[in-house]
This record gives structure tokens, sequence and C-alpha cells, in this order.
């Protein structure tokens, strides 16, 4: 699954470099292991809800792209950010829990936009009716962005939960104009992936 993201899609933003964006495969390791390094210390703090050692990151990297959905945004060979989902303990309830990650200069730029519309694809392909979206309470910017694909957070401490209805959340990006169609033969599919 390959997404290219047109430069209208971007807020604004036509003078930042065209963001490409593809299903993540084991081979990716190193590169989304970079990528987590990569970002802010503060942002890698509220991505993992504190700090954690590099023998468990490797491990989450591992399973997450063993037995997750993870796409990577790119610029050219710059992997920029990730979209994660992960299926609970029960995989035959249609739900899956996201994780969010962009460089700090990548940000307001769209591409939070397009992330989560290819992560709705992405649920859809495998299946999935319910994305789960978990933010801290302080990260405005995530909360609107699960707000303009259906999501109706609640707080519940330092935590804000919403769910996007994945039907719900893809035609709410059809009808802002996001582009939801994946370039055919980029990536090979979640059933090809699962047959192996």
């Amino acid at each position: 699954m390959l997404f290219r993201i047109p430069s209208r899609h971007r807020h604004g933003a036509d003078h930042a470099p065209a963001a490409d964006i593809r299903r993540l495969g084991l081979d990716d390791a190193s590169l989304f292991g970079r990528h987590l390094h990569d970002l802010a210390h503060e942002d890698f703090r509220d991505r993992f809800n504190g700090l954690v050692s590099d023998e468990w990151l490797d491990g989450y990297i591992a399973r997450s792209l063993k037995h997750g959905i993870v796409l990577g945004a790119f610029d050219a060979d710059r992997l920029v950010a990730v979209a994660e989902l992960h299926r609970g303990i029960d995989s035959r309830s249609g739900q899956a829990e996201s994780a969010f990650s962009v460089l700090t200069d990548w940000r307001r730029k769209g591409l939070g936009t397009a992330l989560i519309a290819a992560l709705l694809v992405a649920a859809r392909e495998d299946g999935l009716s319910d994305v789960i979206v978990e933010t801290g309470s302080q990260n405005v910017a995530m909360k609107a962005l699960a707000n303009k694909f259906g999501a109706h957070m609640h707080f519940d401490g330092e935590q804000s939960t919403g769910h996007i209805d994945v039907r719900e959340g893809l035609r709410l990006a059809a009808d802002a104009g996001v582009a939801t169609n994946a370039a055919a033969g980029a990536d090979e599919s979640t059933a090809e992936r699962r047959a192996r």
C-alpha cells in the first residue's frame, strides 16, 4: 500500500516536499528505531508514557512490525512519521489501538491527517471497524485530529480516549477531500502477509 500526499492536502504547506506513506515490514526495523530515537525527548516520553530501555524498544519494534499494522511516511529516504495499529487480546473484537509519532519539523503540514486516513484504509482492509485513539489530555493537536475523523474524546485523568468508526472516518475523510486510495501494487496486502 502506497499513499502519495498531494500538496493540496497539506494545509498551505505547498513549499514542503511531498511525502509517501507505505506499510513497514520487518526489514524496516532499523528505520523505525531511528525514527523513534529522532523524536524530541518530550515527544518520545509522551509516545511511550515514560522512558524505555533500548532492549524494550527493540522488542516493541519487532512485535509491532510482526503483529501490527505500521505505516511510515517518508521524505525521500527519511522516515518522518509513523502510524500504528495494534489489536488487543481478543482479535475478533474488530478494535485496534492506534499510536502516532511525527518528527517536530513535519507537524502542522497535514501529515497527521494523511496518516490517519491511510491507517483507516489499512484498518478496513484488515477487517477492523473501530480504531482507539489515546493521547495525553494536553495534546490538543491530536485530539483535534481525532475529532476530524469522528472521534469523541473522553477525559480520564491525564489521558484522553476516543474511538473512530472506520467507515465513518473514511466517509469524513472523503467529504473533506482527503485522499484514501492507495497506489496499487506498491506493497503486499495484509492477507498475503498473514499467509506467510
